[in-house]
């Protein structure tokens, strides 16, 4: 089993740094805090095909990836350059235990117990404050670019391993100190994967899904606690 990592740092920081940039703004007088939110949740990945496989016909191994609610952990950061408007930046990490196929005993089921798909959802965004700024209660909604990269347990399906796309964040929460709020987002991620070759599907009789590009909106649901500086 190898480990296939989608890594383009050039292609990061051509698409990110204009917006990251906008951190390094000073604050207004009248602005809210440096914040930093740690984030725990689900991703839920619709996709109907799988993006990774393992598969040795010698160890009795055939498995892919299927879909399912991957445990996803997340970390941001963001400033309030006014009373109405921020940006923030951070990275999600999904990962999905879910696979179908079949193996042999036991390297099979060890393979498989250690099988993931995996994806790396970098952004950053402008955000609104909706709420006002000393509000208890809070919501906020963003939207800027993201990058995904993906990776995980075999060889990939995907005609590339990173993609390009956006972001559009809804968040809400409630303050539970001067400096502590509890916190829910809702993002979801827009974006298109490239498949290298068609997938017949899992049962005889299925459709055919053609190779090529394939647009994906996946949401990820992610609860957990912000902390802001004075």
């Amino acid at each position: 089993m190898s480990i296939r990592l989608a890594c383009t740092p050039h292609r990061f920081w051509f698409h990110f740094a204009p917006s990251l940039v906008l951190l390094a703004v000073p604050l207004s007088r009248g602005a809210a805090q440096v914040e930093v939110s740690l984030q725990g949740g689900v991703h839920a990945a619709e996709l109907g095909r799988p993006e990774r496989t393992v598969i040795d016909a010698g160890a009795g191994i055939a498995i892919e990836g299927t879909n399912g609610e991957a445990t996803t952990f997340g970390l941001r950061l963001g400033k309030w350059l006014s009373d109405r408007w921020g940006v923030d930046g951070g990275v999600a990490l999904s990962r999905n235990r879910s696979w179908q196929g079949s193996g042999s005993i036991p390297n099979g089921l060890r393979i498989a117990s250690d099988f993931q798909t995996q994806t790396l959802f970098p952004s950053a965004t402008l955000r609104a404050r909706i709420t006002a700024p000393n509000s208890r209660w809070r919501l906020v909604v963003g939207a800027g670019p993201a990058l995904i990269f993906h990776r995980g347990s075999g060889n990939s399906l995907l005609a590339r391993n990173t993609d390009l796309g956006g972001l559009v964040d809804v968040g809400g929460g409630v303050r539970l100190s001067s400096r502590l709020a509890f916190t829910v987002n809702v993002h979801q991620y827009l974006f298109s994967s490239s498949f290298a070759e068609p997938y017949p599907g899992q049962f005889v009789g299925d459709p055919i899904q053609p190779a090529g590009s394939h647009f994906r909106h996946e949401f990820v649901i992610l609860a957990g606690v912000a902390w802001r500086t004075n």
